[in-house]
């Protein structure tokens, strides 16, 4: 029997220093940047920060988004920063404790995770892709790896950010994921939608069809 390993861990390369200033620019700003904004607020000459961004945007430490178009010609791309994880992580859980004095640690990941899906939702708001597609680009930007299955309402999750802590504590941990979710849909899911380490090497979230809002 092959062994369940789970998802892999989410990427850790880190960015070298004049990646890092470019980094704490777009962290700084927390919503989506463009080039021509960046180069502004740096002062670095524009094939300088593009090439940053472009390693940036390979070594997944930040995510890139077109913005619907606003008039003539295709609208530029813009940047945000990922967060780090256990610090996202660290804070939904507080956010769920303070929502929810005395639930379970269940309740509390799920309503922390959920608080902060639905501020990634406004944050991916202005993306030109379908409800669906900033789903998954929201998934890919917290660093889950999303894949698609050959079931359409299933999304495999081959990474994961906080592997570790969600194999020692996962009613909490991995309740955040599914509140993560729920707040990007901007709806609640069944509570089983999530299964954690389904498959050997990825956890499995079931959403709705495209069909019925999603």
């Amino acid at each position: 029997m092959e062994k369940n390993t789970g998802p892999r861990p989410g990427p850790g390369r880190a960015p070298t220093d004049a990646q890092g200033r470019v980094l704490a620019a777009l962290t700084r700003r927390g919503a989506p940047t463009t080039l021509a904004q960046l180069v502004e607020v740096t002062g670095l000459h524009e094939n300088t920060v593009r090439g940053h961004l472009d390693a940036l945007h390979q070594a997944s430490h930040v995510t890139r988004l077109r913005a619907r178009p606003a008039g003539r010609g295709r609208p530029a791309w813009a940047y945000v920063a990922r967060e780090a994880p256990y610090a996202a992580l660290a804070q939904s859980l507080a956010r769920g404790i303070e929502a929810s004095p005395g639930a379970t640690a269940r309740e509390t990941g799920e309503s922390g995770g959920r608080a902060w899906g639905e501020r990634l939702r406004a944050v991916f708001d202005g993306d030109e892709r379908t409800p669906r597609e900033r789903l998954l680009l929201t998934l890919e930007h917290v660093g889950f790896g999303p894949e698609p299955s050959p079931d359409p309402t299933v999304v495999r999750l081959t990474r994961c950010p906080f592997l570790d802590a969600a194999r020692a504590h996962p009613a909490a941990v991995c309740s955040v994921h599914l509140g993560l979710i729920e707040g990007v849909l901007g709806e609640s899911l069944d509570p089983h939608a999530l299964q954690p380490f389904g498959e050997p090497d990825a956890c499995l979230v079931r959403i709705p069809s495209p069909g019925t809002g999603g």
